[in-house]
């Protein structure tokens, strides 16, 4: 079984109100209003332990400006976006590294998951061989027991686990080795048969 722990960054349409100078909500295409623009995983063997990693840009085909708080989280320019990779070449190159059928697709929360789909959906891609997910998010939540509603966000998990801190947050490649990371903790607490692929 092929195990991949995954991250995407995305960008979306925004305006500026001429008058307030307020950020506001853009006309986002409805069919796609989460562009992703960065591809981030590791993969694992049976024990968690990451065995390669794949990150890559991917330029926009809607959304050529980045969001102000997309670009001040994910410190991402259009620049770097421009010599990326269009999309479908990009799933392209993230299939042939998995280099599985059905591989075991994880994320912190579905979100990821979910938006994936959608880009795929947009730009005409099958999707059969990424059906199999686990949230790993949820499953540090169940560990936490932590109330309905309630989501726990990925530094809390990494600082209550004591890993190592060693890269910055919101890019696609650190957030995957910080969820796997994290996935391989909670396979060695007595929880290990929550980790069900949804």
């Amino acid at each position: 079984m092929t195990q991949i722990i995954y991250d995407l960054e995305f960008n979306t349409a925004y305006k500026i109100d001429r008058i307030t100078r307020r950020l506001l909500k853009g006309d986002a295409n409805p069919e796609c209003p989460q562009e992703i623009i960065e591809i981030g995983a590791v993969k694992l063997n049976g024990e968690g332990e990451i065995l390669d990693t794949f990150q890559m840009m991917v330029k926009p085909t809607l959304y050529h400006k980045m969001h102000p708080k997309i670009r001040q989280k994910t410190k991402i320019t259009m620049e770097q976006l421009e010599t990326g990779v269009p999309f479908t070449e990009a799933v392209e190159a993230f299939r042939h590294w998995i280099a599985a059928d059905e591989p075991v697709m994880g994320s912190w929360g579905r979100d990821d998951h979910q938006e994936f789909l959608r880009n795929c959906k947009f730009h005409g891609l099958e999707t059969q061989w990424f059906q199999k997910h686990v949230d790993i998010q949820k499953l540090c939540m169940k560990y936490f027991a932590s109330p309905k509603g309630h989501q726990v966000g990925l530094k809390k998990a990494v600082e209550h686990f004591g890993i190592h801190l060693n890269n910055s947050f919101h890019k696609a490649l650190h957030d995957a080795i910080y969820t796997a990371h994290v996935y391989r903790a909670l396979k060695d607490t007595d929880d290990t048969n929550h980790l069900s692929v949804e």
